[in-house]
């Protein structure tokens, strides 16, 4: 069964449960209540009897007959039944339309003497009918009963638990008419979950829930459900771009690999063949020496990319980045010594990071200008310390690069069109491992460059954590 059916039951059979049970107690509430009327009218009954003359209708019993007696006791709705100190018995319907029982009452009472002393109405079946009675002593040994019926008990019983009944079935009915159209509109909003659930399991990861009302259950389980289904729409999306990038890694790792293989594989064979003269196998072995070098550094850059693809820890220590970048624009003056290069920096700027990683980024960056510059465009390195942040800058003066250019500068193996054709160098890593260190120190690298304004290359660090470091080292030399 639907949820929807379930807890209309669930409702239904609580309802009627409840309901029983109010009938019930009605029904035993109006009975007792009519019990206790019906006793009290028996007390007034044994009242009026002695009222009338109680010593005239014990001497007049033996000599009057029904009707007689009938007229002394006066019109009533009592039973009234005597028994003479001779045993015989004189049964009298006080109003002529209560029916009188074939047999005696009192015939029919166990216990006689007791009840007479109590004094107390008790009830009395006789046959198929019922009655509530009292017994007494008259004068001269007379035995009096007095009931009444319970028929007009049970019927005012009977009638109560019939009306409860049909009312409770139409209270029933109404209620699970008025259930059904209630939770209907109530479970709309789970209809519409399970509709998107089928809607996403077909493929349409951008399908969502209408939302609900804020303070109401579904309108909440519709917002959790939403922003669960944005996560996995991105986690989705962050998947195939890493599939995607996991491909074209693949695929241009195996570009890169495969043309200094190919060179070396020429190269070998013309020697082996004899082909090469002897004065031209120096070059040859130059040649070959220079692919394996850089396949080397290709292979070096791509396990290092790999290390910090895996997040392992960098070694934390304090760093001047301003010696570091120094020592950087020195061996890059050393390579080109015509290129106009400066460096502006405080004397020390202390970072918390890796020397090694940071060391290389800061060559990586500088290579990236004399592979993508004219010899002689002038470049700075230039470093400022703010509060929280540290921020290393290169730039440059050459012909910069376009939109689509620096979207793509931080992918791997990407080349702007500028350094690609024959004369291209580096493998196309440089500025990738830039960024996964700024990535692994907490930091940011960002690109602003245009057609004609030269390059500005960001590399930022958080400077945060540097006295923290430099207190633990010292209280653990201590």
């Amino acid at each position: 069964m639907t949820l929807r059916i379930r807890l209309i039951l669930g409702l239904l059979g609580l309802m009627a449960v409840g309901l029983s049970i109010a009938a019930t107690a009605s029904a035993v509430a109006l009975r007792s209540y009519l019990v206790n009327q019906t006793d009290r009218q028996l007390r007034g009954g044994q009242t009026l009897i002695s009222a009338r003359g109680l010593a005239l209708i014990a001497s007049a019993a033996p000599l009057l007959g029904g009707a007689e007696l009938r007229r002394t006791v006066a019109p009533t709705a009592f039973l009234l039944e005597l028994r003479r100190p001779d045993g015989s018995a004189l049964a009298v319907a006080g109003d002529g339309d209560a029916p009188v029982p074939s047999g005696e009452l009192l015939a029919h009472i166990d216990h006689l003497d007791g009840r007479i002393q109590r004094g107390t109405p008790f009830s009395l079946k006789v046959g198929d009918a019922s009655y509530r009675a009292v017994v007494g002593t008259l004068p001269g040994g007379v035995t009096d009963l007095i009931a009444l019926p319970m028929r007009p008990v049970a019927n005012a019983t009977t009638r109560l638990i019939v009306v409860e009944s049909a009312a409770g079935a139409v209270v029933l009915a109404l209620t699970g008419e008025a259930a059904w159209l209630l939770l209907g509109r109530g479970l709309r909003p789970l209809r519409e979950i399970v509709r998107t659930a089928g809607a996403i399991a077909g493929g349409d990861l951008a399908r969502r829930i209408p939302p609900g009302p804020p303070r109401t259950e579904t309108g909440q389980l519709a917002t959790a459900l939403n922003a669960m289904l944005g996560q996995i729409q991105a986690a989705f999306e962050d998947r195939r771009r890493s599939t995607d990038r996991l491909r074209q890694f693949v695929a241009d790792a195996s570009h890169e690999l495969r043309t200094p293989l190919t060179s070396i594989r020429g190269y070998v064979d013309l020697l082996r063949q004899g082909i090469v003269p002897p004065t031209g196998t120096g070059d040859a072995l130059r040649r070959v020496h220079d692919e394996v070098r850089r396949m080397g550094n290709l292979v070096d850059d791509l396990l290092y990319l790999a290390h910090l693809d895996e997040a392992r820890p960098l070694e934390q220590s304090v760093v001047d980045l301003a010696a570091l970048a120094r020592d950087a624009v020195a061996d890059a003056a050393a390579v080109e010594p015509a290129r106009p290069l400066a460096v502006q920096a405080p004397d020390h700027c202390p970072v918390v990071g890796d020397p090694d990683a940071l060391r290389q980024v800061i060559g990586n960056l500088l290579a990236n200008v004399r592979a993508h510059t004219p010899p002689l465009t002038p470049a700075e390195v230039s470093l400022t310390a703010g509060d929280d942040r540290v921020c290393l800058q290169v730039r440059d003066e050459g012909p910069g690069m376009g939109p689509a250019d620096i979207e793509r500068a931080f992918d791997r193996f990407y080349r702007a069109a500028g350094s690609r054709g024959g004369g291209r160098v580096g493998s196309g890593l440089g500025m990738a491992i830039v960024a996964a260190v700024a990535a692994a120190h907490g930091g940011t690298a960002t690109v602003d460059s245009a057609f004609g304004a030269g390059t500005i290359v960001r590399f930022v660090l958080p400077s945060a954590g540097v006295e923290d470091l430099a207190a633990s080292r010292s209280v653990a030399l201590s």
